[in-house]
């Protein structure tokens, strides 16, 4: 009788002993969980892209060709109300035409597009500008009353005059030979070498044949969308389908969004895959270090940047 209460009496000695081994155990356990949910949430995840979205076509996409490699759209008055800076362009001249004694000066820009069309039979870049109501009146005045000793004959095209006029582009050491026509309330210039003419026309043949663009691709929305874009007018927005610093990227695009005092910059890159996407996350996170986020979305890796408005003039250069 009384081995069995001794035994009993070291059972129940071992009792405790053992609770605190399960409750250690059990701990360990809901912390092992509680790391391992965290690693899971950490890692990189690949979203999916809807299968419809808004996309709102603005006035000056139409005027971008479907082949169209490269476009940079820069709205300047967007650029000036987010900035509050009247002079964030500077005062140099974006443009002129010396045989009219034309120059045209930051402010009186609204909105810029530059494109880059494929070689051959193009070459170069076309520029689209809208100007202020006062100064395109301006350069139509100047464009129709010069003497034609000073300037070639115009040639006409689809129904638009297109004058061929010394010009020099902010950035150009000397004046070159280029070709310039006013329609639909834009300016279209080019003064590349080669092919400033085809150029012109190459916009031209665009707007006039109402034929589908450049934003009329599905996969260049996508890109639009992958910025972050919807329905909300971009201060910059950049599309090009070429190859860029990280490997086997097929597309890229870029926006520059007001978002009250300060900007959201996006880029997004197409891959073959999201499974490249995802492969390519540690490369973009060297190329773009100490982002807001990095996304995978589908094919798409997207890099976003907030930045104050005194960002704004060195990302509306490009991609």
């Amino acid at each position: 009788m009384q081995k069995l209460k001794n035994k009993k009496v070291r059972t129940s000695d071992k009792d405790p002993r053992r609770l605190r081994t399960y409750s250690f155990v059990l701990t360990l356990l809901v912390i092992f969980l509680i790391l391992g949910a965290a690693y899971y949430e950490s890692l990189p995840k690949v979203e999916h892209m809807p299968d419809t979205f808004v996309f709102t076509t603005r006035d000056w996409m139409a005027f971008v060709p479907s082949n169209a490699q490269y476009v940079g759209y820069v709205n300047y008055k967007a650029a000036y109300f987010a900035s509050g800076n009247s002079s964030l362009f500077g005062s140099e001249v974006v443009f002129e035409f010396p045989q009219l004694g034309f120059q045209v000066l930051p402010f009186d820009v609204s909105n810029e597009i530059e494109i880059e069309l494929p070689q051959p039979p193009y070459s170069g870049a076309a520029s689209i500008l809208q100007l202020s109501s006062s100064k395109q009146s301006e350069l139509i005045q100047d464009l129709t009353s010069i003497s034609p000793i000073k300037i070639s004959p115009p040639v006409v095209y689809l129904g638009h005059t297109i004058y061929q006029l010394l010009m020099r582009r902010l950035g150009d050491k000397t004046a070159t030979l280029g070709y310039v026509t006013i329609t639909n309330n834009r300016i279209i210039l080019s003064n590349d070498k080669t092919a400033s003419l085809r150029n012109v026309d190459a916009i031209l043949d665009q707007i006039t044949t109402s034929s589908p663009g450049l934003f009329d691709n599905p996969t260049v929305r996508q890109a639009v969308f992958a910025t972050g874009v919807t329905d909300q007018d971009c201060i910059g927005l950049f599309v090009g389908s070429f190859p860029t610093q990280m490997n086997d990227t097929k597309m890229a695009a870029k926006s520059v969004v007001g978002t009250g005092s300060s900007i959201s910059v996006s880029r997004a890159f197409l891959f073959p895959s999201s499974d490249i996407a995802l492969a390519r996350l540690t490369e973009a996170q060297k190329l773009y270090r100490n982002a807001d986020s990095y996304r995978i979305l589908d094919p798409w890796l997207v890099v976003t940047y907030n930045y104050p408005a005194t960002r704004l003039p060195g990302e509306l250069i490009g991609i």
